[in-house]
């Protein structure tokens, strides 16, 4: 996002704000699923997301970190939505779904790995939220403990303290060996 466009948004251009809403629109839909799992549910908090940034851009301290701002609005309604919903705690991986084939070995390993990835399932659902968030940042999307720190607006100790805590949970509840993490 060029500083530019967010320059302008925060002097009110219409087009300017518009722009920023378009470039993370998508963004915000992925993390918002992320959380609540049900695609009408992340449609919704999208559009509230974009209102907030419509309504909160002022506020933005700095424009080099409108990712981590966007994420933190992102964030913050994703678990409000959960909360007045009660919905239940789902998991960032999504439904696994193996092909049936003829070759009878094939279809050994590839129910052997989707009983391992339910496991897995079961497991991050049963983490904190927190946890879960971290896990999934990290794990998934590749971020560092400073990306992260950044994101969640937390300090990096914190990140590496819940990230070991998380990692020993799932131990825990997948029984592995203490030489099996990362």
């Amino acid at each position: 996002m060029e500083k530019d466009t967010i320059k302008n948004a925060l002097m009110g251009d219409k087009d300017a704000l518009a722009s920023i809403i378009t470039e993370y629109q998508d963004w915000i839909h992925k993390w918002a699923f992320k959380i609540v799992r049900k695609t009408e549910d992340a449609e919704d908090i999208t559009q509230e997301v974009a209102m907030k940034i419509l309504t909160s851009l002022s506020t933005l301290q700095e424009e080099s970190k409108i990712a981590s701002w966007v994420y933190r609005i992102t964030y913050h309604a994703s678990l409000n939505w959960l909360r007045l919903r009660n919905a239940r705690r789902t998991t960032p991986l999504g439904d696994i779904e193996i092909e049936d084939t003829s070759d009878n070995n094939l279809v050994s390993l590839n129910l052997e790995k989707k009983e391992n990835i339910e496991k897995l399932n079961q497991a991050l659902e049963e983490l904190p939220m927190a946890y879960r968030l971290i896990i999934n940042m990290y794990f998934f999307e590749s971020k560092s403990y400073e990306e992260i720190a950044q994101t969640l607006n937390i300090p990096m100790g914190t990140v590496k303290t819940n990230l070991f805590r998380a990692k020993e949970m799932l131990k825990d509840r997948l029984s592995l060996p203490a030489d099996s993490q990362e």
